[in-house]
């Protein structure tokens, strides 16, 4: 620790292999999670074996809390470890609650979180340990699902339980009384495939080391701040919800023109609140707000950093596909386009959600009032060049085994809903994405004729490199060989005859998209005669972050584009 008078840098404990560490709110205490070394080979460190103390902080010997055993059978990331986690000091540091998943006996937990009509393969253990944590814990709740967290209220009565359930897509969060466990209510018990009903997150308050649920003075009431995506649009609200079962009180929600989302309570009744307000055209500022008063006071004034982007038009629409699913779409045109003139050169810009029914993937989740981003991968600047950038959802409804489909059917039925809204020109449209974006661009070029063009940066084209499952497949290589055969469009480079600019970072360490990715693509293509081009990007990693890496990206982009697609001749009619 670090003196504030004196500055002197004091050492606490011996040196260790340090994985985290949680100071007590009354300070006299701290959790370690330390590695157990020799660290395994062939193992990333959040996977490590590691070992959980308490270090009091009077120089008393550590006090030993568990171990954490090596990680490996989380290769499926539903399938909750061993040993105790979510450590979460009580308010006034006398106390230290955890959970610690047991397996039931019998079960396979990999084969549980495939088949969604087994029950959960275990259940987690809500324990305590008093002051001076050198007894037992005690078991006090068990969970439904596996826990996500714990969350004290701010008065310190009650313990909020998050719990989550991957194969079922389903969440759960509950309370219980901290002096009579067995006094308890259900928050929420909903599938998180949907965003109409989701019910915002759970307001926070910081208290000394750690963070609580804003509560109301009597402690019966807390408060949600939700994004508030409807049929309409985008309207996010913040509600005061009781705990016993009563009603729920919405104290602001952004009007329909532009978006303002509360971002932090200021005060425990409600009253007093801090937002963020933005439209397609108003850059994002701070405003203090007031429950129940129509102005607020701007508590900051940027300015516009970027006006050429943000002269844009939005529009959101929907398409539908063949099969009659309803999917949502966002169009960023050049501001003096206008219904009827002539259509414009489109990139579509890629990154498809699975959904496991149509009624999910139908959900409207854009919002045209957003200030445009300012991220280094927000293909939005080609706007200033006169094209058109459509954000369309290419939704997988299903499993990945009708990947390859149900990706065709997004995509053409998104292509066809933009040429007969009269902004793209049928024979001038490209394709590109990052990450899974990047994968799901090849895709389309592998099994569709729609796109002249393509632009993947930082992506995984071979699943054979990923055979430990990927994005939502749960299913690894051997119980999934054709799926992930199929979806390999390395496998089927010989079908792509729209130019190709790949782009990877040197540096990446992301797990599924290491450079060999692209560099094996690229040497697939060319062998076979296609017009291709890599670039790769030195000390960057799983995206571009350097000013002269993104300003170099866009500028390939561009001329990419430009060349094969906005200045292309007409595409010749394929020989059947």
């Amino acid at each position: 620790w670090v003196g504030v008078e004196d500055g002197k840098v004091r050492p606490i404990g011996a040196p260790v292999a340090l994985a985290g560490v949680d100071l007590s709110p009354d300070e006299k205490s701290m959790v370690v999670r330390r590695f157990t070394l020799p660290a395994p080979l062939g193992f990333p460190a959040s996977l490590f074996p590691r070992k959980v103390e308490l270090w009091p902080l009077d120089s008393a010997a550590p006090i030993a809390l568990g171990d954490v055993p090596l990680n490996d059978r989380s290769a499926i990331a539903s399938v909750s470890p061993l040993g105790p986690r979510e450590f979460t000091y009580a308010p006034d540091g006398r106390a230290l609650w955890f959970v610690s998943w047991e397996d039931t006996p019998g079960t396979s937990p990999q084969a549980a979180v495939r088949d969604t009509a087994l029950p959960p393969p275990g259940h987690d253990r809500i324990l305590r340990l008093d002051a001076p944590f050198t007894g037992a814990a005690v078991e006090v709740a068990r969970g439904t699902f596996p826990v996500d967290g714990l969350l004290f209220t701010w008065d310190g009565a009650r313990v909020i339980v998050y719990e989550g359930y991957e194969p079922r897509r389903v969440e759960r969060q509950w309370w219980f009384e901290v002096r009579d466990p067995a006094t308890r209510g259900v928050l929420v018990s909903r599938s998180t495939e949907g965003v109409y009903d989701a019910p915002g997150a759970i307001a926070m308050r910081s208290g000394r080391h750690d963070v609580r649920a804003w509560t109301t003075a009597d402690g019966r009431a807390y408060y949600r701040i939700g994004e508030g995506y409807r049929a309409d649009g985008q309207r996010p609200f913040l509600d005061r919800c009781a705990f016993d079962g009563g009603r729920t009180t919405r104290l602001f929600e952004s009007e329909a023109s532009r978006l303002e989302s509360p971002v932090t309570l200021l005060s425990a009744d409600g009253r007093r609140f801090l937002t963020l307000g933005q439209s397609a055209r108003e850059t994002p500022n701070w405003f203090l707000r007031r429950a129940g008063e129509a102005s607020a006071m701007a508590v900051s004034a940027f300015t516009n950093p970027a006006e050429a982007l943000s002269r844009a038009q939005r529009q959101s629409f929907t398409f539908k596909r063949d099969d009659g699913v309803v999917l949502n779409a966002e169009v960023v045109l050049p501001p003096d386009w206008k219904a009827g003139d002539k259509p414009l050169p489109t990139v579509f810009w890629i990154y498809p959600n699975d959904y496991r029914s149509a009624a999910a993937a139908s959900q409207n989740r854009t919002s045209p009032n957003r200030f445009p981003s300012q991220s280094a991968l927000n293909p939005e600047v080609l706007v200033t060049q006169g094209y058109a950038v459509v954000k369309p959802d290419l939704a997988i409804v299903g499993t990945n085994d009708q990947y390859v489909a149900e990706l065709q059917r997004s995509a053409s039925a998104a292509v066809e809903e933009c040429v007969r809204r009269g902004f793209t020109d049928r024979d001038r449209i490209a394709v590109g994405g990052h990450s899974y974006g990047a994968f799901s661009t090849v895709n389309c070029l592998a099994h569709t004729k729609l796109f002249r063009a393509g632009l993947a940066s930082d992506g995984a084209y071979n699943r054979t490199l990923t055979p430990f499952t990927f994005q939502a497949e749960t299913r690894n290589l051997w119980e999934a060989r054709d799926t992930y055969l199929t979806m390999s469009p390395f496998l089927y480079a010989d079908r792509i005859d729209a130019p190709l600019l790949l782009v990877h970072n040197q540096d990446d360490t992301n797990v599924g998209t290491n450079p060999i990715q692209s560099q094996r693509l690229f040497e697939a293509m060319n062998g076979l005669g296609k017009t291709v081009q890599l670039v790769e990007y030195p000390y960057e990693d799983h995206g571009p972050v350097a000013r002269e890496t993104v300003l170099d990206y866009w500028a390939r982009a561009l001329d990419w584009f430009d060349r094969y697609v906005k200045n292309a001749a007409p595409a010749t009619p394929q020989a059947p």
